[in-house]
């Protein structure tokens, strides 16, 4: 791929990655390789606060979808903040209120970062994600579900010492190697003359750092997966690492797409491991070549993960520009990635889960493709084009938002528009 065309698509990346998480609050203690690398082993013993328990196995949820993994299709709020380290997580609550007595809703997507679940090594902080659980399941006319998106980046510079994304046990180990700043480690991001000059993200394209993180999903898999109400697992889109890897020109020695692919196989194969009754889905949008995205989409499709995207067009968008305005990941999910050898329609086999942002329905993110979208037409797309068996639709209550992208009008037309393919997947296990 040439220059060009990287900072092309790394603008694109920037924009998804800006607007997948709609407002980057600093909320909640509960705040966040080579193929063939051997996987850690499970943590022996989780520990929350003060209390510890042994990792052995639990006992399966129930599955409502006609095998064993958890299936509950349809709509779902999706959190407009995120849960960091070092503030209140109120926010939650008076998000999830709002699914009162609104029977289309299924459950909420929470965005909880790496540092605000594992605040010091092997230290596990789960409170926030279960006050979220406990008040789903008792707090409305009936029960929800939640979906967890594990968010692993920060629109902001670095700070040493913030453990609000990347734990502060990383960022002080020489071993998680070199970063930008000096005296600091385990990450990349945008940087100049020796200081971070806007977003970064863990360095999880090495396997020292991926070895942290899995343990993290390891122990979030055995505190979560038996739990009847947790719907799924969702790993926010890949392109916010490329982008803080190789997207700056100053790029991290220890990226390459080929690392990357790796190490995210390696993640999502614990993944599935770690919640072998909850669906974990993957925000597959881009790497530095289209090709890479497509190789991941089409393991994806063979190992029981679900196709995600911070970003839905419209159907109009679709119908008026292609696909043109569809990420790499997507485009192979579809079949219509040409360019890069996805030309195999994915559809009929994995299920696909995606995020409704903000940016979507209310600002001029997809100005090229005739965006902002109505609430609508991105249904009409989630079903027509995409099939989509889960949507997460970012709520929305004050500023200057469309009337009909306002979570009470919003939940007004999701009454009367289900998603409409919702069979349990194919390659799902029976």
């Amino acid at each position: 791929m040439s220059g060009a065309k990287l900072m092309s698509q790394n603008t694109i990346i920037a924009g998804a990655a800006a607007l997948g998480i709609a407002v980057f609050i600093m909320a909640g203690r509960v705040q966040a390789a080579p193929q063939g690398t051997p996987q850690p082993s499970p943590p022996p013993m989780v520990c929350v606060k003060d209390q510890c328990v042994t990792s052995a196995g639990s006992s399966p949820p129930p599955a409502t979808g006609g095998g064993t993994i958890k299936w509950n299709p349809g709509h779902y709020m999706a959190s407009y903040g995120i849960i960091t380290g070092g503030g209140s997580t109120s926010f939650v609550a008076n998000e999830m209120n709002d699914l009162n007595n609104q029977d289309s809703v299924l459950g909420y997507r929470m965005l909880i970062t790496w540092g605000a679940i594992e605040p010091s090594k092997g230290q596990y902080d789960f409170s926030a994600i279960d006050a979220a659980l406990t008040r789903l399941k008792t707090a409305y006319n009936k029960p929800k579900r939640l979906v967890v998106m594990l968010v692993w980046y920060s629109p902001r510079s670095f700070s040493h010492g913030d453990g609000s994304v990347i734990p502060k046990y990383i960022q002080d180990d020489s071993s998680y190697g070199a970063s930008p700043v000096s005296g600091t480690y385990g990450w990349w991001g945008k940087n100049a003359s020796g200081a971070s000059t806007g977003m970064y993200a863990p360095a999880v394209y090495y396997p020292p750092v991926m070895d942290r993180l899995i343990a993290t999903v390891q122990a979030l898999g055995h505190h979560l997966d038996a739990d009847p109400n947790v719907e799924a697992l969702f790993i926010q889109e890949n392109s916010a690492i490329v982008q803080a890897a190789a997207g700056f020109g100053v790029n991290d020695p220890h990226y390459s797409d080929g690392v990357w692919l790796a190490q995210q196989q390696r993640l999502l194969t614990a993944a599935t491991a770690a919640f072998p009754h909850t669906s974990v889905i993957m925000g597959n949008a881009y790497f530095a070549s289209g090709v890479t995205a497509v190789a991941l989409e089409q393991w994806m499709a063979d190992n029981r993960i679900a196709a995600g995207t911070a970003d839905t067009l419209g159907q109009s968008g679709i119908s008026t520009y292609g696909y043109a305005g569809v990420n790499d990941g997507l485009q192979a999910y579809l079949g219509v990635n040409t360019r890069n050898g996805g030309t195999v329609d994915l559809r009929p086999k994995m299920a696909a889960m995606f995020d409704v942002e903000s940016g979507d329905m209310s600002t001029n993110y997809f100005h090229k493709y005739g965006g902002p979208f109505t609430p609508l037409d991105i249904l009409h797309s989630l079903n027509q084009t995409f099939q989509a068996t889960h949507a997460f639709w970012t709520r929305m209550v004050s500023g200057n938002i469309p009337d009909e992208a306002r979570w009470s009008n919003l939940v007004q037309m999701l009454q009367s528009n289900p998603l409409t393919n919702t069979t349990y997947p194919a390659n799902y296990p029976k």
